[in-house]
């Protein structure tokens, strides 16, 4: 995990954030063995379902979307999607990430690579309507053959394979029911994103926050990061009122 947004209803809904808090500012080496006991058990969850080969050099040797030999493809970002999958059932955390890559392989048109890494592939993150939320690049293409990006990797046809795989999990038209995420174990834990506090209509906090913000000007304290800054929270205040 490296975001966490946090909402309340209560004060008593902050109670864990502020002990995490008082963790994180804990000298008394408590917090870091926490962290090291959850890592072993993630690590050895991930050994379990992906395989120790895999597992250890799965993601090495993979070229870049800016290297021409992947046409633009996220093959790395796209592997480690699968890697959540497979040993985390991190469904819309992935197909939310996928979802990115989709958008630019819409714009990818069938010029030269140079004219589309140009175009498609310029690293602004939020700022760049092509590379946003700092997940450059683009989605699997059948087409493109990928001996060459894959020369160096240690498994290039399992590699082929994932790739294709997380592409028919993850792409827009694919719609898995409950049974079948439950079936490969990826049935949801938690949804940790509503304010069940309201009374009346369920508030999202996706929807406080419309999802990724939406807001262009993250570089400081501009006038326009001001003005956007006022404008979400007149937007908080009114959906405040309706409920």
């Amino acid at each position: 995990m490296h975001t966490v947004s946090v909402g309340f209803a209560r004060t008593s809904d902050l109670d864990e954030v502020v002990d995490a808090a008082r963790m994180f500012a804990d000298n008394s080496g408590k917090a870091d063995a926490l962290l090291k006991a959850a890592e072993s058990k993630l690590q050895e969850i991930a050994v379990d379902k992906l395989g120790k080969d895999w597992h250890e050099k799965g993601l090495l040797n993979v070229p870049s979307f800016y290297t021409e030999s992947s046409d633009g493809m996220a093959l790395g970002h796209m592997l480690w999607l699968h890697n959540c999958l497979k040993a985390f059932g991190m469904y819309e955390f992935a197909k939310d990430r996928y979802e990115i890559l989709e958008g630019v392989t819409v714009k990818w048109k069938k010029k030269s690579f140079e004219d589309n890494k140009k175009k498609c592939l310029h690293i602004r993150f939020m700022h760049s309507p092509f590379s946003n939320s700092a997940h450059p690049g683009r989605s699997f293409d059948a087409t493109v053959d990928l001996t060459k990006a894959l020369k160096d990797h240690y498994n290039p046809e399992l590699a082929k394979q994932k790739l294709a795989e997380v592409h028919e999990w993850l792409k827009k038209d694919a719609k898995l029911t409950g049974e079948e995420r439950a079936a490969v174990g990826w049935s949801r834990g938690y949804n940790l994103t509503t304010w069940g506090g309201f009374s009346g209509e369920v508030i999202s906090i996706s929807n406080i926050l419309l999802g990724r913000m939406g807001l262009r000007d993250i570089g400081g304290p501009t006038k326009t990061a001001a003005d956007e800054s006022e404008q979400m929270r007149e937007l908080i205040r009114c959906l405040s009122s309706v409920a």
